[in-house]
């Protein structure tokens, strides 16, 4: 009994335990669960002479949205030293502010030995890490530096780089050579474009220039050598390029309602940042909505690039034609000579016929009859009832609605009757649902009362014209129904 006691109070202590970890939000959240972070670093680095330069990778990848919740870095050397952040240099034991997810430490060695650098993060919600970084330094037969690359760093952009051999007291100053490993871009010595993978003499060590540029964004590194006669040493530059971007700062389309075969335009202004004297860019247009399925119902690029030279101040401005009716959505895009687009421009567009005609049109006509002290029926139009949608096109109204109604009574004479209505302030649309228009009782005729049950109307026919402010007019004839009751 108490065996089984023990088991009880052993698997409550343990579920208990779980349920605590998942709380926590820790339980299989090796990152320190919502607002935990690890970092992406470097870990091999090549031994330095003292007074290089190690760069080190350091990128922060959260669980949250960075931004949310700040972040800082302090660090301390094992060894002398001076640690950069970007273009900061950092002190010892001291806060300061990590503003980017993406970074590169700059670390110097003063001293020969193993520098044992520790970085430690940790942000508000009081979750930390840290990283050691173990460089090596040693007393060499030069040593090399550099300086540049601490400004933004933008696609393209020609970032140079100035730098300087120092030999060791007695070596000798010349028979340098450089060799540029690799590097995803175009790379200048000394002004001079040059390869990858062989070397190139250094006549003036103490001040040379080496430029580089790239199209590829994110973090990517330059790997050389440099030589004499009896020591080859490897460096690396670390950079950290941001993409350029390209932005519809307006785009507006001439009309959202035309008729067909009518010339359209976009207008708008276009800017890349950071500003650049190339203003050429690629554009493209494609319907992705359609009433009628046709994706060529107005002329577009079906979605491919097309090149554009921009205007004074990004001013953008094409022409093209509506060729079908119809409803369509209408889409422009840019893109700049990176291949970095824009966000999408959509525009709701109409090309419809000066005036139409949108589905069924109906109408029930109201007939009534009285009787009289004659043993005859008196018999009388008393309205009808009508359901249409008429539509105008491009810039036209609709200001004017007709019509007509014909039919034979009793086997006589046709009848013809004719009403009108004007649309206040004219509208792009009329449209009404089985509405009533009062006739005002238009007597018609006498007919014999055994006609009450068999109502003596015959060939009934309705027509419907509606007239738009361009003058424009349509007309549709249709086939009423219609009720005969008794009493007005």
């Amino acid at each position: 009994m108490k065996n089984l006691l023990y088991l009880i109070i052993a698997f409550f202590s343990i579920t208990l335990s779980l349920t605590s970890c998942e709380d926590d939000g820790e339980w299989n959240d090796i990152n320190g669960g919502q607002f935990g972070f690890k970092i992406e670093r470097d870990d091999y680095f090549i031994e330095k002479s003292v007074g290089e330069a190690n760069q080190m990778k350091y990128n922060v990848v959260t669980n949250y949205d960075f931004a949310s919740v700040p972040i800082k870095i302090k660090y301390t050397s094992s060894l002398n030293g001076t640690l950069k952040l970007g273009s900061e240099i950092l002190q010892p034991n001291t806060e300061y502010a990590l503003t980017t997810k993406e970074n590169i430490l700059t670390y110097v060695g003063n001293v020969a030995g193993t520098h044992e650098v520790k970085v430690t993060a940790i942000n508000d919600k009081g979750v930390s890490k840290e990283e050691i970084f173990s460089l090596k330094y040693g007393v060499s037969e030069f040593t090399h530096t550099f300086t540049g690359g601490t400004a933004d760093i933008y696609q393209s952009d020609e970032t140079p780089y100035l730098m300087k051999i120092v030999p060791s007291s007695g070596q000798p100053n010349t028979g340098y050579e450089i060799r540029f490993n690799s590097y995803n871009g175009n790379i200048k010595l000394n002004g001079v474009a040059v390869q990858t993978g062989q070397f190139y003499p250094l006549p003036n060590i103490d001040n040379f220039t080496v430029i580089l540029a790239t199209n590829q964004v994110g973090q990517g590194a330059l790997d050389y050598t440099i030589k004499n006669a009896t020591v080859q040493s490897n460096y690396n530059i670390q950079q950290t390029v941001i993409a350029r971007k390209i932005v519809i700062e307006s785009m507006n389309i001439n009309s959202l309602n035309v008729l067909p075969n009518t010339q359209m335009s976009l207008i708008g202004v276009i800017k890349k940042t950071p500003v650049t004297a190339n203003t050429t860019i690629k554009y493209k247009t494609w319907i992705s909505a359609s009433s009628n399925n046709n994706t060529g119902g107005i002329q577009n690029t079906n979605n491919a690039y097309t090149s554009y030279a921009l205007g004074a101040n990004g001013a953008f401005n094409i022409n093209f034609n509506a060729v079908q009716t119809g409803n369509y959505t209408y889409n422009i895009q840019v893109q700049d000579e990176y291949g970095n687009e824009s966000d999408v421009k959509s525009f709701n567009v109409v090309v419809a016929p000066e005036i139409t005609f949108v589905g069924a049109l109906a109408m029930e006509v109201d007939y009534r009859y009285q009787l009289t002290g004659f043993s005859d029926v008196k018999t009388y139009l008393k309205g009808f009832k009508r359901s249409f949608k008429a539509v105008a096109g491009g810039n036209a109204t609709i200001i004017k609605i007709e019509y007509n109604i014909t039919f034979n009574h009793a086997g006589q004479l046709a009848y013809n009757y004719n009403f009108s209505e004007n649309v206040t302030n004219g509208t792009n649309t009329y449209e009404v649902t089985d509405a009533t228009f009062s006739t005002g009782n238009v007597q018609m005729a006498y007919v014999s009362s055994n006609q009450i049950g068999n109502p003596p109307i015959s060939n009934l026919q309705g027509k419907i014209k509606a007239t738009s402010s361009t003058g424009a007019v349509l007309e549709q004839t249709i086939t009423p129904t219609y009720t005969f009751n008794q009493g007005l």
